[in-house]
């Protein structure tokens, strides 16, 4: 089924719904947070399955019929997700910085001898 409404930040509203209510989920399982840090958990929630879940939605092959489903485990997720995340894309981002940045002494020579 494909969803007539998308905003325009080009995010579909049910997954973007789905996302909020596993945000709000996941207050269940985290104690001890002030009510902005409640609110911050469930906006990253939202934020991260609205954007994330069209990847994992690609990448795992899952039918449009569970895309909500996935949004909602992404959002419940997200507080977890991130740190992941941010851990993961220096490391990535040093491999690939690396790989274009060989100090190989043949190159840039010129074809001096």
């Amino acid at each position: 089924m494909t969803e007539p409404v998308t905003s325009i930040l080009g995010v579909k509203l049910g997954t973007t719904i789905a996302g909020f209510a596993g945000g709000v989920v996941s207050l269940a399982f985290v104690q001890g947070l002030t009510r902005l840090q409640g609110v911050m958990a469930v906006v990253v929630g939202m934020l991260t399955a609205a954007y994330l879940t069209p990847l994992v939605v690609e990448k795992l092959s899952i039918t449009p019929e569970l895309q909500n489903g996935a949004a909602f485990v992404i959002g419940l997720c997200a507080m977890s997700i991130i740190p992941i995340i941010k851990k993961a894309v220096p490391s990535a981002a040093s491999l690939i910085a690396a790989h274009y940045t060989s100090s190989d002494p043949t190159q840039g020579k010129g074809g001096d001898k």
